[in-house]
């Protein structure tokens, strides 16, 4: 059976400095780990998606992710996290390889991607807005004839977490319904928890939250505790009928 595969990343926190740490942990060592871990075991790869939060709050770092990322023959997929400047983040990545939002085409599939970020946010929580989810009911109605794939970045579900729950994406709800509408999207991805997720939706999607390149959170914890999980990042095998193959890689021997 033929597929593509998408590698996904997410939560990679960049920062300015190059030896920072969030909360204690080397982003950009630690981002570094996970893309020569996939260079060994995973790639060719026909697309990779970063999927928000690529810097902490500061726009000098896209430099970085020009340098990791602009030779890369598999277009890179992008999509602003709350940390993230999106104006910023068009201006530095707007070119070959990278995409920044919109839909595309993979295979037999079509990926659509969906920008969370808002600037009335006040906690970083996520919202789509009216018009976008228009946008998306509009773009799955032109790819009926073949499987889809919606990324974002915030939660579209409760993550039993109190403290990540009241960040999640406030009209998550109303995604869902469009989702549901069209019975060829069958799978939902997204990242913001720092931890995974792996469930379905009516038996036909599947809901897949992907851990942080960085540093986890605890799942199930009200609060926002570090975890004591590695770097990871997921594997996403796209089948021509329909499914999903998908696995969560974790760096388990990884040290700082």
């Amino acid at each position: 059976m033929n597929s593509v595969r998408l590698l996904q990343f997410t939560d990679t926190h960049l920062l300015a400095d190059p030896h920072g740490k969030l909360r204690g942990a080397p982003t950009l060592p630690r981002l570094q780990a996970c893309l020569a871990h996939a260079g060994r075991h995973y790639l060719p790869a026909d697309a990779i998606a970063l999927t928000g939060d690529i810097v902490q709050d500061d726009a000098t770092a896209y430099g970085t992710v020009e340098l990791l990322f602009a030779d890369s023959p598999a277009p890179v997929l992008l999509i602003p996290g709350n940390h993230d400047i999106p104006d910023e983040l068009e201006r530095r990545l707007g070119r070959a390889p990278f995409r920044l939002g919109g839909t595309h085409r993979l295979g037999a599939w079509t990926v659509v991607l969906l920008g969370s970020w808002f600037a009335q946010a006040a906690n970083g929580e996520g919202r789509l807005g009216a018009a976008q989810l228009q946008s998306l009911d509009d773009a799955l109605t032109a790819a009926r004839g073949g499987p889809a794939l919606v990324l974002v970045h915030h939660p579209p579900i409760l993550m039993d977490a109190a403290g990540m729950d009241a960040l999640r994406l406030e009209d998550g709800e109303q995604l869902l319904q469009v989702v549901d509408r069209h019975p060829h999207v069958r799978g939902l991805a997204w990242g913001h928890a720092h931890q995974s997720l792996d469930v379905y939706r009516a038996g036909n999607v599947r809901l897949m939250c992907t851990p942080a390149t960085c540093m986890q959170f605890r799942p199930r914890d009200p609060g926002f505790v570090v975890d004591d999980r590695p770097p990871g990042y997921r594997v996403i095998d796209l089948q021509d009928d329909g499914g999903i193959a998908t696995e969560v890689v974790w760096l388990e021997n990884y040290r700082d």
